[in-house]
């Protein structure tokens, strides 16, 4: 995947909330073995409510019993950073009251 079809997907999941873009991004993380931010992109596809299977399911169990509690409690809470965020934006967004800055 080039990096303008990942920055376009990011863009996808932050902006619109798109769940297939999310899963796009982790089966990209998955395919070229990432850890981290294969686990935050399983949290995002998770939290925008994409068609996780098993093997998703599975590939993101085994990276988080890889990684430190300390590694994970970043991660959790940078998950719920970014779904907050990703809320907040749209909710802003469907304000029809114009006191909300429209992104």
């Amino acid at each position: 995947m080039k990096r303008s079809d990942t920055r376009t997907l990011v863009e996808d999941v932050g902006k619109k909330r798109d769940a297939m873009a999310a899963l796009a991004l982790y089966d990209h993380s998955i395919q070229c073995g990432h850890k981290r931010i294969a686990l935050l992109r399983y949290l995002d596809a998770k939290d925008l409510a994409a068609p996780l299977t098993r093997q998703h399911h599975a590939y993101a169990q085994t990276i988080a019993s890889s990684l430190s509690v300390g590694d994970m409690e970043s991660i959790a809470k940078q998950a719920v950073e970014r779904s907050r965020q990703r809320w907040s934006a749209g909710a802003k967004k469907k304000c029809a009251c114009g006191e909300h800055r429209r992104t």
